[in-house]
């Protein structure tokens, strides 16, 4: 029962992980929409490519219940969702950019920081906050990926 519990938690990463991709899936299509920047939509097939390749490796894990796999899906997923994404994109393109450009800082100041035409001037209230949102889903995923890999015993299942 233990096995089956635990693998519970690695099914909850893996789903808190494909809820930051079709997040930020979303966030990158409709900014290349809003504002022009085809450019953005390569997060949508990237992304989901490596989505892709995370649920391959949970499925090996699931039918050989090698730690191999499961490390393998762990930093993939941390580092290309929770990290570029959920800290990267999320904290630093829109909550910090936000922050400061809300707070008053200095135009040059924020444009020296936040570059045309990678980053818009907050002014679309869909894609600020789907942006900021990055960052939250992406420390609930981090948070999800870290109970997986705290678990000592394996995710073994009798058929």
């Amino acid at each position: 029962m233990t096995g089956q519990k635990n693998f519970s938690a690695v099914y909850r990463s893996l789903t808190w992980t494909a809820i930051l991709y079709v997040l930020t899936g979303f966030h990158h299509y409709y900014g290349s929409v809003i504002y022009g920047t085809p450019w953005r939509e390569h997060v949508v097939a990237a992304g989901g490519s490596v989505l892709c390749i995370c649920v391959v490796l949970v499925i090996l894990y699931r039918v050989y219940y090698r730690r191999i796999w499961l490390i393998t899906y762990l930093l993939i997923a941390f580092i290309t969702f929770g990290l570029l994404i959920g800290l990267f994109e999320g904290f630093y393109n829109h909550v910090l950019k936000n922050i400061l450009y809300f707070s008053g800082l200095n135009t040059a100041t924020w444009r020296a920081m936040f570059p045309a035409p990678a980053y818009e001037v907050p002014q679309n209230l869909v894609f600020e906050s789907t942006g900021i949102l990055q960052f939250f889903v992406g420390v609930v995923q981090i948070y999800f990926l870290r109970q997986v890999y705290l678990i000592k015993e394996p995710c073994h299942i009798a058929n």
